[in-house]
């Protein structure tokens, strides 16, 4: 064996340990790096779920209050009506009042005069 030979040899086997060394640390960083792409694309599908669901949300809540909204047009007129027909009935009760106790101190009054 010549010396060039055993020279080959060694070089041979030093980019063999370098390669070697290389895919030792490839192998980790690569599974490392497949895992977090995997888990980002889990996070992605479970946001995109979480999305689907809250537009469906948003969209069940637009339709109860445009249906709200119309009950409320369609009730609303009653509501003030019945809200006037009340404060009404407030005064003719204080009026009332104000007469019985005008028809009360009529009544009294010849009675205090005639003991």
């Amino acid at each position: 064996m010549s010396r060039k030979e055993k020279a080959l040899r060694w070089l041979f086997a030093l980019c063999m340990l370098c390669f070697a060394l290389l895919l030792a640390a490839w192998v980790p960083l690569r599974a490392a790096l497949d895992f977090q792409l995997e888990d980002t694309a889990v996070s992605l599908e479970t946001s995109r779920g979480r999305e689907r669901k809250q537009q469906y949300e948003y969209n069940e809540v637009s339709e109860a209050l445009s249906l709200a909204r119309e009950k409320l047009s369609e009730t609303q007129p009653l509501a003030d009506a019945a809200s006037r027909e009340v404060q009404t009935l407030k005064e003719t009760r204080k009026q009332l009042r104000e007469e019985k106790k005008a028809l009360e101190a009529e009544r009294k009054a010849p009675e205090e005069g005639s003991p």
